[in-house]
């Protein structure tokens, strides 16, 4: 695959995450425990090396989550 190609593969592979993302971060929301503070820092780990906008308005969510259950995991 050229390098084109692969970056907007990758691309819309983020973006498509970031929609799922959304709709499990509107469900964690409804949720209060510590398995689901550590999700959610699963989910911010595995979003570090993508930058779209999507994808950072996703992280800034699970920050904002996160930071709202303050746990040994979530801290």
């Amino acid at each position: 695959m050229q390098p084109v190609r692969a970056g907007a593969a990758a691309s819309r592979d983020a973006e498509r995450g970031a929609g799922v993302a959304r709709r499990a971060l509107d469900d964690a929301a409804r949720v209060d425990s510590t398995l689901v503070a550590s999700r959610l820092n699963t989910l911010l780990h595995a979003a570090r090396p993508y930058g779209t906008a999507a994808v950072n308005d996703v992280r800034d969510r699970a920050k904002d989550l996160a930071a709202a259950r303050p746990t040994a995991v979530a801290a």
